[in-house]
């Protein structure tokens, strides 16, 4: 009986051995076509279930998202003919040309897709730098960025198996097969951590005229910069105006300006008004999962506090809230949704512990707050923007920002090559209804002729018109 447990034990073993060989093996296997059109075609899903922004880029950017679908899988279908004509402009004949594998595929949905609306409601696809500097992050599970799909979009065999391939390729064929190299990654660069000073503070005029310059709003050791800022307002808090530069800052965390900023310099501290906004998701099962997510992540911080502990369908939040400019159109693709207080008055200490920031709040300032905006002011800088106006914060001046408004942008890992997307899945409005994405903020002064937006507030400020 005993010898026939053992020979029962050893053939297990063995049936083990095999199964766990034979999926390292398989693996391996190269991906075929039709596993490159069922990731494509589950990306494409995807979207439909979750992407609440079809209307708003046909409208603004003039593209056909599905049309535009539909077309990029027949480029993938024809590979390489589809693409002879660009590899013949580099030199590369069709015989030379790479074989489609998933890293040609990734080149083709980043170039053919996703560049006609890059960067949009934080639209795209991840190459191995942003995918180095965002993993930690979301895969650590005491980040506020952490959620179960995050964790596990970012923690899967199959998406670190293609980041760390695709890093060693672009190394590989960055010097030696220039033609390849700008056939697969044409102007994709890597992505770098900032390693400068994001904060920068000037004195322009003696005991009147205060600027402080802020690059980004990530990458910041919170206790170092708030201690910066802290000297600087004490030292202009007599001033009559504070210039607040924000042009060519492509976003970070809202917690920097909501926590370091505003909440330090407002006026009226003690009678602050909500700041209402309305975010609206998309019906499917995997949207309404990714939204309950998010719900639940920021009714624990001050961001953005939801009125509701649920979701509420669309005739709720219609029936009991007047949103005069809402589209009627895109309001056919969305089913539920939820009103978020995003007031500075929100803010509690036990808030700024949370995220490491010292309270830095000592005497507001009372002077003449500018903000200086551009086009390239993307997601937080652009949310900066719409709250300083909205709120009474400050004066802006410049150009209408970029936009990628949003609470949070979700990720998705395509199966079968471990690609990874990032899309907004909220359709934020302002209290009108309006759509945030579709509206950008414009300041209240555009640049003047001939100048940039400093030259033009330091006229406004020696004008007096103001």
């Amino acid at each position: 009986m005993k010898k026939l447990i053992r020979q029962v034990t050893v053939i297990a073993i063995i049936l083990m051995l095999m199964l766990i060989f034979t999926a390292c093996e398989n693996s391996d296997e190269k991906l075929t076509t039709e596993d490159l059109l069922n990731d494509f075609d589950y990306m494409m899903q995807t979207m439909e279930d979750t992407f609440p922004y079809f209307g708003v880029v046909e409208r603004k950017l003039g593209v056909d998202i599905r049309a535009l679908g539909m077309e990029t899988r027949t480029i993938i279908e024809n590979y390489p003919y589809s693409l002879e004509t660009t590899a013949n402009k580099l030199g590369i004949s069709l015989e030379d040309m790479p074989d489609l594998d998933e890293h040609i595929f990734w080149s083709i949905i980043y170039h053919e897709f996703f560049s006609h609306f890059m960067r949009f409601a934080h639209t795209f696809v991840l190459d191995f730098s942003r995918y180095n500097m965002y993993q930690p992050a979301f895969s650590n599970r005491f980040s506020f960025l952490y959620t179960p799909n995050n964790y596990n979009v970012f923690t899967n065999h199959v998406s670190q198996k293609f980041y760390q391939e695709q890093e060693d390729f672009y190394n590989t064929i960055f010097e030696d097969q220039e033609a390849l190299f700008q056939f697969v990654f044409r102007d994709v660069l890597p992505v770098t951590v900032p390693s400068h000073n994001i904060v920068e503070t000037e004195i322009i005029e003696e005991d009147r005229v205060a600027y402080l310059k802020i690059s980004s709003f990530s990458n910041f050791d919170p206790s170092a910069v708030s201690t910066t800022l802290k000297t600087f307002y004490r030292d202009i808090n007599e001033y009559e105006h504070l210039i607040i530069d924000i042009r060519d800052n492509y976003g970070g965390s809202t917690d920097f300006w909501r926590m370091i900023i505003m909440k330090p310099l407002l006026a009226y501290r003690e009678n602050m008004p909500d700041m209402p906004l309305y975010a609206f998701f998309r019906g499917s099962k995997l949207g309404k999962s990714l939204a309950k997510d998010y719900l639940e992540i920021e009714s624990q911080y001050s961001r953005y506090m939801p009125e509701t502990d649920d979701l509420l369908s669309v005739n709720e939040i219609m029936e009991s809230n007047n949103l005069p400019y809402i589209s009627e159109d895109d309001l056919q693709d969305l089913d539920y949704g939820v009103k978020f207080n995003a007031g500075i008055g929100n803010i509690e200490l036990q808030h700024l512990r949370q995220l490491g920031f010292p309270n830095i709040s000592g005497q507001p300032f009372k002077g003449k707050v500018w903000l200086l905006t551009n086009e390239n002011n993307y997601s937080a800088s652009a949310l900066f923007a719409h709250h300083a106006k909205e709120m009474g914060f400050a004066t802006l001046v410049g150009e209408q920002v970029g936009g990628a408004y949003a609470i949070n942008g979700a990720h998705f890992t395509l199966p079968n090559t471990g690609i990874i997307l990032r899309w907004d899945i909220d359709y934020l409005t302002d209290n009108y209804g309006n759509a945030l994405n579709e509206f950008p903020t414009t300041p209240h002064h555009f640049n003047n002729l001939g100048m940039d937006a400093l030259e033009t507030v330091l006229q406004l400020i020696e004008e007096g018109s103001f």
